[in-house]
This record gives C-alpha cells, structure tokens and sequence, in this order.
C-alpha cells in the first residue's frame, strides 16, 4: 500500500464525521427532528411554480457533487427530496399511487430532475479532469508517490482504450466518487470529449434511479417490503457515503505501481 502519512488521517476525520452524524441522528431526537425539517420544508421548492427552482437546484447539487474533488457530497439527499416534493404534490389531489403512474406529467417532472442532475454532474467531471490535467506537471516536478501512483491507476483504465468509456459509463451508473477516476484520465490527457460523453450518460440513469426513491417507497419495494421512512432513508444515505469513501480511499491508497509491474512481470513470462 502506498499511503502518505496524511491520507489515513483525512480519511479518518471524515469517517469520524460521518459516524459522529450517524450517532446523534439516532440518540438526540432534537438533531433528528432538525435534519427531517429540513428535508420536509426543502420538499416545498418543487411544488407548483417554483419547479424551475427545483431543476437548478437538482443541476447545482449534482454539479458541486461531481465538482468536489476529496469529498464525496451525498447528492441523493436533494434529489430524493426534491421528486418526493413531485410525488407528494399528485398524492395531496387525492390521486392512489397506481394512478400517478399513468400521468405523463408525472413523468415528465421525474426526468426533468434526473436529466438536470445529470447534466450538472457531466459539467462537474470538468473540475476533476481539469486539476488531473494540470497535476501532470506537477507530479512530474515534484516526483510525488502519491500523484504518480494516480496516474497508474489512469494507465491502467486506458491499458484497453476500447472499454474505456464503458468503464466510465460503469463509475457514473454507481455511486462511486467519479473523481477518483477522471483526476487519472486528466493526468494522462485522455480526450475530455470521449469522458463527459459516457459519463452524462451513465449519471442519467443514477440520478433516474434516486428520484425514483419516492415511488418505490409508496410502492413498498423497497428492502424486500420493509416500510422506508425519512429516518431510514437518511440512515442509507448515510452508509452509502461511507462506502464511497472506502472506495475512494482504497484507490488512492492501493499500489498501483507494483500492481502494473508484478502483472507486466507475469506477461513476460508467458511470452
């Protein structure tokens, strides 16, 4: 593993954070009761005529959620409560949950949000492309481990050019940190046009899936028919940002410099 000394530490603050946001949800119902206000009275802005409100704020959140170099910003939040504002505005007429789904409206509202946040999380891959592309130099300046090892892992994601932008489109589909892949690709000057094209497309599809949240909770799909609440939800959510931190940490951490070397050693062999 090659870690810096600094990294453990960063990440170990955030975990800590995180636990830390976790643990007073829980146990101190005045947090609780705050943090679910505060979805409640967000869920107002995509009511009525303040929709076109609804869809900048989809844009901007996904946006700085792509554009966070380090940090992954739990977007799902937002965008869970923004389509529930939509869901719940059909469901206050009196209209059952069968027949929301039949309104084209409906529909058109849900992908107006997804489309937005997938728009605003393609112009946010820029950030981390842009800093990989200007961090070329400076790793090669500086001789840094840790920028070098980056720049592997880069390598070692164009190693087959042809499934490159399929393992793009596979980091935008997940909620993994797209960061952690498009620093690599900027450093090795992969073109910009062949990322933000299978990018947008596959955070499409996430951003779909996370506005979708409301109408598999009314449908009670959601954990094999256990009843989802806010509070259970922002527990997901929670852990789901956990696990992209691991994620982002393993990458940054792992050794892909030996990695390459041992797998080349290998081919040499065979030959």
């Amino acid at each position: 593993m090659a870690v810096p000394k600094k990294l453990p530490i960063v990440f170990a603050i955030i975990y800590l954070a995180v636990i830390i946001y976790i643990f007073l949800f829980l146990f101190i119902p005045d947090f609780q009761k705050a943090i679910i206000n505060l979805r409640q009275n967000l869920a107002e802005i995509a009511q009525g005529s303040n929709y076109f409100w609804a869809l900048l704020i989809s844009l901007g959140i996904c946006f700085l959620g792509s554009a966070s170099i380090g940090f992954p910003i739990p977007f799902p939040f937002v965008l869970f409560t923004l389509s529930n504002s939509v869901y719940l505005k059909y469901s206050t007429a009196g209209l059952e949950i069968t027949q929301i789904l039949l309104i084209g409206s409906f529909w058109l509202e849900i992908i107006g949000l997804a489309l937005a946040g997938g728009l605003g999380s393609a112009l946010g891959e820029f950030t981390g492309y842009a800093v990989g592309y200007g961090t070329k130099k400076l790793a090669e300046e500086r001789d840094s481990d840790l920028l070098n090892n980056v720049d592997r892992f880069g390598k070692l994601i164009l190693e087959n050019e042809k499934r490159t932008p399929l393992y793009i489109f596979l980091f935008a589909l997940t909620p993994l940190p797209d960061d952690i892949l498009f620093l690599p690709l900027g450093m090795i000057k992969y073109p910009f046009w062949k990322c933000i094209i299978p990018g947008w497309l596959g955070k499409n599809f996430t951003t779909l899936f996370y506005c979708c949240w409301p109408i598999f909770v009314a449908l009670g799909f959601v954990a094999q028919e256990i009843q989802s609440n806010d509070s259970s939800s922002i527990i997901t959510e929670a852990i789901l940002l956990l696990v992209t931190i691991t994620a982002m940490f393993f990458i940054m951490a792992f050794n892909w410099t030996k990695f390459l070397e041992k797998r080349n050693l290998k081919k040499l062999k065979k030959k």
